[in-house]
């Protein structure tokens, strides 16, 4: 006789497991094939949906949570019509429940193991042993046993007045001026391919505008790392230039923060994801951490804009209890270890030239990709003025007017789409679509015209 609580439990195992054993063939196989398909898109399909941090990933997991619901209940009340069919041999036996239970248990044994330790839930010793030894293999600073008990360096951070979402080049740039004193702003960005255009044509490539920091650090002779307590990390494209080896893995935030102190105290200075901005750690106390955080208050006064040079502005002061409740996505941190020597800057302006001449053509394939429903999680961002305003000043002191113009051109071009937004830029992902194909298709043109205009 079928069982109403096995059947249910069979379904907990796994949907549709709880519908073959009632022989619910066509139920159980459709079940099954959803369930299956939406853990197959968790897993491999966009390893972005782990996170809880996008609309999609809340979309994935609570379809996952509703088709699990909806096969306990189905189960448990057709195993009830399953009794009453089965006295009149009107239904199949459908399979027992000792074949079933094997592989449910061990598909569930599997998911746990997924979720435990492939999210980082359960600390995974072996995973931080083998991270640990790869870090004394590779980074050539020794780092203390123990960390100075407080330490503050003179580093602050440069942004663009009036211009937000781009923390990262705010907090790296006054790194990188500490670091290497001859760096400035500009000459950060011209390291960190302001004329690139990525279209998805590599690993190490999404979808929009590529400036990045981390490729500015490797071509300044750095080796890049992160650190994460989550040992699943996002694909390679979301961090270019970053040695999938150097996803060093920690078993929890408090480890995490003993290294940070550790790095620290000789001067290799992190960032880490806070409160929604990249934000440079700079020095510590028994009580909090400071950090180098986009600050508006200190630079967007009345009468500068985009076009002002970037003004600098001074860290704060987080305490650990704030650091705790507001350090994001699996308390992910980066640090940047000097390695060798940096290119020359001609090296890097032969290499800018290259993406200058391709950057039309990849422009036009970003603009299919969106315009082809591509994945948005796959995409930059759309909004490229330091990019633009760093080429405009850079021409502008080599004397070439006419090149330097066409970059301020595209600026304010860019400026003028983000004035359009209002003060609420939040949009439905069918607006931002339509957004980001309006912006490109203005700067394309523009692109192609100052491809040929480079010397």
């Amino acid at each position: 006789m079928k069982n109403k609580k096995i059947s249910a439990f069979l379904s907990v195992l796994f949907p549709g497991l709880g519908h073959f054993y009632i022989g619910k063939y066509i139920d159980g196989a459709i079940f099954f094939t959803v369930a299956g398909a939406l853990w197959y898109a968790i897993w491999y399909k966009s390893t972005m949906l782990i996170y809880f941090n996008n609309s999609r990933s809340f979309l994935v997991w609570g379809g996952l949570f509703f088709i699990y619901l909806f096969s306990i209940v189905s189960s448990f009340r057709k195993t009830s019509k399953f009794v009453e069919n089965k006295k009149f041999l009107l239904v199949s036996n459908g399979l027992p429940a000792k074949i079933l239970l094997i592989p449910g248990i061990l598909i569930f044994l599997a998911l746990i193991y997924f979720l435990g330790f492939g999210r980082g839930l359960i600390p995974n010793e072996f995973k931080y042993q083998q991270d640990q030894a790869r870090l004394a293999s590779v980074m050539i600073t020794k780092l203390p046993e123990n960390p100075l008990p407080e330490i503050k360096y003179p580093i602050d951070g440069y942004r663009i007045p009036g211009l937000g979402g781009f923390c990262w080049l705010e907090s790296s740039s006054g790194l990188i001026k500490y670091l290497e004193s001859d760096i400035d702003f500009d000459t950060f960005v011209f390291y960190g391919r302001p004329t690139l255009i990525m279209a998805g044509r590599n690993e190490n490539e999404r979808w929009g505008p590529g400036l990045n920091q981390t490729h500015a650090f490797v071509e300044l002779g750095y080796t890049a790392f992160r650190g994460s307590t989550n040992p699943t990390h996002l694909p390679q494209s979301v961090f270019p230039d970053i040695d999938p080896l150097n996803f060093i893995y920690f078993k929890t935030a408090r480890q995490e923060l003993d290294f940070i102190k550790k790095l620290v105290s000789v001067q290799i200075i992190p960032t880490i994801g806070y409160d929604g901005d990249f934000s440079t750690v700079i020095g510590y106390d028994q009580d909090g951490l400071w950090i180098v955080r986009s600050d508006a208050s200190q630079t967007d006064k009345e009468g500068r804009n985009f076009m002002t040079d970037p003004v600098r502005f001074e860290p704060n002061f987080v305490s650990y209890e704030e650091l705790f409740e507001k350090w994001e996505l699996d308390y992910q941190f980066f640090w940047f270890e000097k390695t060798g020597p940096r290119k020359s800057e001609s090296d890097i302006y032969a290499e800018n030239k290259h993406n200058a001449k391709e950057a039309a053509q990849n422009m036009e394939t970003v603009i299919d990709f969106i315009k082809n429903g591509g994945d948005l999680l796959d995409f930059t961002y759309e909004i490229d003025i330091p990019s633009s305003m760093t080429l405009y000043r850079y021409f502008s002191k080599k004397g070439n007017t006419d090149l330097a113009n066409q970059y301020l051109e595209i600026a304010k071009i860019y400026d003028s789409q983000r004035e359009s937004l209002g003060t609420d830029s939040r949009r439905s992902q069918s607006d931002a679509r339509e957004f980001y194909i309006e912006t490109f298709s203005k700067i394309q043109p523009l692109l192609e015209k100052v491809a040929p205009m480079w010397p």
